[in-house]
């Protein structure tokens, strides 16, 4: 006897073949009580488990992604989500971030760094314009480490950020469904922001708890990136105030060394070399960092 979760147009079809395959009669029948419903609610468990497996998803994960397409009308499930956040401390250390999503979790070697560099002035929007306008660019120009493109993008802002990058996209001629994650005033997740509406989340559970993980996690990122650009910058402005050092030599050697630690192991000859200066030059900047940092 074989038993089924719901009734099945060709059923009589699946008693013929199996009989014959076995030899003897076989049924199949819909299981509704006891041993029998019991069985299909442990091969539907060992299905979704294997699945996972599978897949590299929990069910949970599966079921928050087909809630997804479900609630903004998607025309597929969104196995590969894009999330951007822009983070800035004024003019100099303003960057994007960009992470992704693959089957419900983050793909950490698609994420990617923006340091903005055609907005002038604190306009949220352009920056995010301009970081979106980078990274469809570098797919259209044939870059792999930028494809594909995502089955959805979601931006951290509202609607008006919404609006602003998808002026981008058609400018672009690319159709990629787009939103927006907007916060509470306590900084949580509360809605995704479309054109013209807030859909709200807070009842789905699974929805919730996926959304605000793609936002906190694109704030990380972005902040994290934006606090190591702002602590370069500083570093630079440090070395210029020695003397015969500009910009140029002050960021050859932030970029060789890379951290703050490294820059103070740095030997004279080491320095010399980096920075192309000579010996005496090398020792002044070597003594000021001992001093300085």
């Amino acid at each position: 006897q074989i038993y089924i979760d719901k009734e099945m147009e060709d059923s009589a079809i699946l008693e013929e073949y199996f009989s014959a395959l076995c030899g003897h009669k076989v049924t199949v029948t819909v299981a509704q009580r006891g041993e029998g419903l019991s069985r299909v609610l442990l091969a539907k468990q060992n299905a979704s488990e294997y699945l996972s497996m599978k897949v590299g998803r929990t069910v949970k994960e599966i079921n928050a992604l087909e809630d997804l397409a479900k609630l903004l009308g998607l025309p597929k499930i969104p196995t590969v989500i894009e999330s951007y956040d822009i983070s800035n401390l004024g003019e100099d250390s303003r960057v994007g971030g960009m992470i992704v999503y693959r089957n419900g979790r983050p793909y950490k070697a698609g994420y990617r760094k923006f340091t903005i560099k055609n907005v002038i002035g604190q306009n949220d929007y352009a920056c995010m314009q301009e970081v979106l306008q980078r990274r469809i660019q570098r797919y259209l120009d044939g870059d792999e480490s930028f494809a594909p493109l995502p089955d959805l993008i979601l931006l951290d802002g509202g609607k008006g950020h919404v609006h602003a990058v998808q002026q981008v996209l058609d400018s672009m001629n690319v159709s990629i469904p787009l939103y927006g994650l907007v916060k509470d005033d306590k900084h949580r997740t509360r809605a995704i922001a479309a054109q013209g509406e807030e859909i709200q989340i807070n009842a789905n559970r699974k929805l919730f708890s996926l959304m605000t993980n793609i936002q906190d996690e694109v704030h990380r990122f972005s902040l994290s990136f934006q606090q190591q650009t702002h602590k370069k910058k500083t570093y630079e402005l440090e070395l210029t105030k020695i003397k015969g050092i500009g910009e140029a030599k002050a960021l050859a050697l932030i970029k060789h060394f890379k951290t703050k630690q490294a820059l103070k192991d740095a030997s004279p000859d080491e320095i010399a070399s980096v920075a192309k200066v000579k010996e005496e030059k090398a020792k002044e900047i070597y003594d000021f960092i001992k001093e300085n940092f």
